[in-house]
């Protein structure tokens, strides 16, 4: 039997500000497989205040939790980037009530099928979820069931060989000069390791880049065609250092392209 939610549903649409646990692990919203219905969720809360409650009882098992403040006029567009992480429901804490909420009943879902047939990858919610369950245990300090987190490791590293990536390239115009210019960005690791960020989907981009985004040239890469974009320098690429922030060496990069060419889409 259905459960109609369209109180809860409304009460959530009208609130002024919600509040939203996200991961200290991934800069992410916090996402979890429910146990019976498989539904890939988030926690939003009505009242901030109740999240450091929601937040402890996490804390035993060494899953470090947040608060994040979405203010009304971002709501919307909050909701419907859940969509490019692969989260289908949302767990509406009010008061002492919780409500699970299929994303679909929020906002609309977009047409992912033609969004990622795109040469830019607009969305990629396959390998942004299989990313954020990845990371979200390995960086638990704690001795992992190797297993399991052997499990999680393969199927991210499955969508990676099937995905697409954009890579920025900053266009340098001198006067004078007949040709522009491309200039490769690169970040550094704590410990000055120069690694060159690469994108799991459009708005990745855009958190990293900001306003610079819209100057730069987009190149949309296979994990096959990385190698060829390597600077010298480069210890290997990072996939979405302003999200979850993970590095791949050369030595791995070289590793998936060889196990997984199977997947790897065309260039």
């Amino acid at each position: 039997m259905a459960i109609d939610n369209t109180f809860m549903i409304k009460k959530l649409q009208r609130l002024e500000e919600m509040s939203v646990v996200f991961s200290q692990f991934t800069r992410m919203p916090f996402v979890e497989c429910d146990h019976e219905t498989f539904d890939d969720q988030i926690h939003i809360f009505s009242d901030e205040t109740k999240i450091q409650e929601f937040a402890k009882s996490y804390l035993k098992d060494k899953i470090l939790l947040a608060g994040v403040k979405v203010p009304e006029g971002q709501k919307k567009p909050f909701l419907s980037s859940l969509y490019s992480i692969g989260v289908n429901a949302v767990m509406f804490h009010d008061r002492d009530s919780v409500t699970r909420i299929q994303l679909r009943d929020l906002v609309q879902r977009p047409d992912i099928e033609s969004l990622s047939k795109e040469k830019i990858p607009v969305i990629n919610p396959s390998l942004q979820l299989s990313a954020i369950y990845f990371i979200q245990e390995l960086r638990r300090p704690i001795e992992h069931d190797k297993v399991q987190l052997h499990d999680l490791e393969e199927e991210m590293i499955s969508d990676f060989a099937k995905s697409r990536f954009i890579m920025g390239l900053e266009v340098l115009r001198e006067e004078g000069d007949s040709k522009d210019k491309i200039r490769i960005p690169y970040v550094k690791d704590k410990a000055e390791n120069i690694f060159q960020p690469i994108f799991s989907d459009f708005s990745e981009f855009q958190k990293h880049y900001k306003q610079k985004a819209k100057e730069m040239k987009l190149a949309p890469l296979t994990i096959a065609q990385l190698p060829a974009y390597l600077i010298a320098e480069s210890k290997g690429f990072v996939i979405n250092p302003s999200g979850f922030n993970l590095p791949l060496s050369k030595n791995q990069i070289e590793m998936i392209i060889n196990t997984f060419q199977d997947l790897v889409p065309e260039s």
